[in-house]
């Protein structure tokens, strides 16, 4: 998977690799907890903000490992203010936030016996302020498949261009809740129009080209002064986390 850089709006490590993999929900671990992760108070606040503003219906989840078994211990969504509140014994915890299946926030804490004076009440992360841009969200989505006929080393380095038709898509604004649906044709090509600038999500999944590839999800902000202005969405060969899914490309990181 390309890693594409930009800016991120923490300056942690265990938050700045949901900004650099924005699309992933993060179902599998690719980073570790160093040093049990920051302090916590037992009694806290977790708040979410997009462009500033509080964040309604992020989802956050707190758990924890014993013995090798993962375990939920806080589940909420975040209200008008953007915060939910919760309370855990002590322990080591790990919090993961997202909304769309777009990470606000991946990282390690813990819970002291006896509380330090670093021990945090409140922790406030941004959703979405990271998003690629472009001026128009159409494209093409495509399968690159191994040639036909040769050795499979020549096969591999020979790919085939495969159009991915019957895509369902659906585009979600995060602030106002307003959403898009289209659906690929059968030359793999989709467009939303007359939408307002904005951040949005885009959630694709299905489609037919004889290979299926995993449902993603990808963080796209329409802007007037973006310089592309046609996305192509491509499927990828299985990654660390295993799964098959679609990359993005034609979008602009600085706009």
């Amino acid at each position: 998977m390309t890693v594409n850089s930009r800016p991120c709006a923490s300056i942690a490590l265990l938050t700045l690799l949901p900004c650099l993999f924005p699309r992933l929900a993060w179902t599998c671990s690719l980073v570790g907890c160093t040093g049990h992760g920051f302090e916590m108070r037992r009694d806290f606040v977790i708040t979410i903000k997009h462009d500033g503003r509080p964040l309604k219906g992020v989802n956050v989840q707190i758990t924890s490992t014993v013995g090798g078994v993962t375990k939920s211990r806080f589940s909420g969504v975040t209200d008008l203010d953007g915060t939910v509140r919760a309370s855990l014994p002590a322990g080591d915890y790990w919090l993961n936030a997202n909304l769309f299946g777009i990470t606000a926030a991946y990282e390690c804490f813990h819970i002291a016996q006896q509380r330090s004076g670093h021990a945090k009440g409140r922790k406030t992360y941004e959703w979405g302020n990271s998003a690629p841009a472009t001026r128009r969200i159409a494209g093409r989505l495509v399968d690159s498949e191994p040639g036909k006929g040769g050795t499979p080393l020549w096969n591999m380095a020979h790919r085939v261009e495969v159009r991915i038709r019957g895509a369902s898509l659906k585009l979600q604004n995060p602030v106002n809740g307003d959403t898009f649906q289209t659906i690929s044709d059968p030359d793999g090509a989709f467009a939303f129009d007359q939408i307002p600038k904005g951040t949005y999500v885009l959630h694709v999944e299905g489609g037919s080209t004889g290979r299926s590839y995993d449902a993603s999800d990808f963080l796209i902000r329409l802007s007037p002064s973006a310089a592309g202005d046609s996305l192509t969405l491509t499927r990828t060969e299985p990654d660390d986390c295993g799964g098959v899914r679609l990359d993005l490309s034609g979008v602009d990181y600085v706009d």
